[in-house]
């Protein structure tokens, strides 16, 4: 996911940690690049960035010493849920992970339990609070919840992570390290290596005065490949000039949709059968993703409208992660994301109009290699020094975001039936932040034949949030049982 600069630095608690005199050395592999270091020090009282998961599953739930040895067990094959954010001295460099010393995965597994009667209502209400708590940046960057008691025998299982650890795929990544493709209740033990010593605060400083010597050097060997090929050189530079406009033109009219957030968040999901979504998208000639982006502009429109809000004004722009890793490529903490922005026509009332609006304008973004422009930015951001980095951020952040007011997120999940503890999953569905003044977000992740749609808004700016889920899943629902007969062929 790619929010963009760095907005409201002064509430963040995020501080550097205390730096351990030992023998340990950088490894440059380690290093936070500069898009994953923004992610800690945006946070405000108001604003947390956690991304994270629910499985529902069928019963009896496991007792919570059983499931915590099981979850310690799956991930300890994981290296990342073991590291931690340590900050350079003075904040002249970017972080870099280390090994938590003296560790127990055990104490990020938590236990809770809904009264009677257990509903889906309670275990939204309940996510929403577990979500917006914010995480200690001097330990491992996440933590579990198995929560019993829900209606007909199941529980449930809330995957939280910050944003600073994964993006969207490599999240999925980590909850698929949790489950098997078939029943399995014994957790598999697996031996864990010791803990790397902290890089030595000589280490530190050595590794952030070899950079900042070697810039000039690199500045060079740019300048050298700009003369060499000239044509590239200018290309490069259209790029990421083009890039820039896409992140930080602020041209949005002002909307319910953007603006302050508050503490509290408002969650929930709607569903649909994958192959109708699927035949949908064969017959309209585009995406699934299209699909669901145009679910959102038909949801969108209802809610709007049942608010009672002008649509002839209306922007509603989404920031569509684009996912950078490649097929089989092992995970890795961090964000490999780029964006397309793409405007979802609510104006449009007929859903066929829309769904066709949304395909042209996601082939005119791929046309214009949006996503390709918005990773040249993210790459150029990894050489400037981290303090001007942070300096450049925090002044975009103070002048308000008003680029984009909907993030559209979309992961595909396990295709087959998946078990964790034994027990089977039966639902599976995304959670995304609400920040940089979006007071709205949509992730759509798929599993064993179904499409879940997780909304999460702002409870004080959108308090009837729950009006919206709706209307999404009224959308969803409709498209996929018309569509098969009134969406016409291309």
């Amino acid at each position: 996911m790619v929010w963009g600069p760095v907005a409201q630095l002064t509430n963040s608690p995020y501080r550097p940690s205390r730096l351990s005199v030992s023998f340990g050395r950088v490894n440059r592999a380690d290093r936070l690049s500069a898009l994953d270091s923004i992610f800690l020090p945006m946070e405000t009282d108001f604003q947390s960035l956690h991304v994270g998961s629910v499985l529902i599953l069928e019963g009896p739930a496991p007792d919570p010493a059983v499931f915590r040895e099981y979850v310690v067990s799956r991930l300890a094959s994981v290296p990342i849920h073991r590291r931690r954010v340590l900050r350079m001295p003075m904040d002249l460099g970017r972080p870099i992970w280390v090994d938590a010393v003296d560790f127990d995965p055990a104490d990020q597994v938590h236990h809770a339990a809904l009264d009677a009667p257990g509903d889906q209502l309670q275990l939204q209400a309940l996510v929403a609070r577990i979500m917006v708590s914010r995480l200690d940046p001097d330990r491992p960057l996440w933590e579990m919840w198995q929560v019993d008691g829900l209606a007909g025998g199941r529980w449930a299982v809330v995957a939280k992570a910050h944003h600073t650890m994964i993006d969207g795929q490599s999240g999925s990544d980590l909850v698929q390290s949790l489950l098997t493709p078939v029943p399995q209740v014994a957790p598999v033990r697996q031996a864990v290596s010791d803990a790397r010593p902290e890089p030595s605060l000589v280490s530190l400083a050595g590794d952030l005065v070899a950079w900042l010597v070697l810039l000039p050097f690199r500045v060079i060997r740019l300048l050298v490949r700009a003369l060499r090929a000239p044509r590239e050189a200018r290309r490069r530079v259209t790029q990421v000039r083009f890039g820039l406009a896409q992140v930080i033109r602020p041209d949005l009219p002002p909307s319910i949709l953007t603006g302050p957030l508050g503490a509290r968040r408002i969650w929930g999901w709607a569903g649909a059968d994958l192959a109708g979504v699927v035949q949908v998208a064969r017959r309209a000639h585009c995406t699934v993703n299209d699909v669901f982006l145009a679910v959102l502009a038909g949801g969108f429109r209802r809610y709007l409208l049942d608010r009672g809000e002008p649509l002839d004004a209306m922007v509603l722009r989404a920031i569509v992660p684009v996912s950078r890793r490649l097929p089989g490529q092992p995970m890795r903490p961090g964000n490999l994301v780029s964006a397309m922005f793409v405007e979802l026509p609510v104006d449009v009332a007929d859903p066929a109009g829309r769904l066709a609006t949304v395909a042209a304008r996601t082939a005119e973004q791929k046309s214009r290699e949006v996503a390709d422009a918005t990773a040249a930015v993210v790459r150029m951001a990894d050489h400037i020094p981290a303090a001007l980095c942070a300096r450049g951020a925090r002044a975009y952040g103070r002048s308000g975001q008003g680029r984009v007011n909907l993030v559209a997120s979309n992961v595909p999940g396990p295709s087959h039936v998946q078990y964790l503890a034994g027990r089977r999953l039966l639902e599976l569905v995304p959670y995304v932040p609400t920040a940089q003044q979006i007071r709205a977000t949509a992730a759509m992740v798929s599993y064993a034949r179904r499409v879940t749609i997780g909304i999460t808004a702002d409870a004080q700016a959108l308090p009837d949030a729950d009006r919206l889920i709706a209307a999404v899943g009224r959308e969803i629902g409709d498209l996929v049982a018309q569509g098969s007969h009134t969406l016409p062929e291309p």
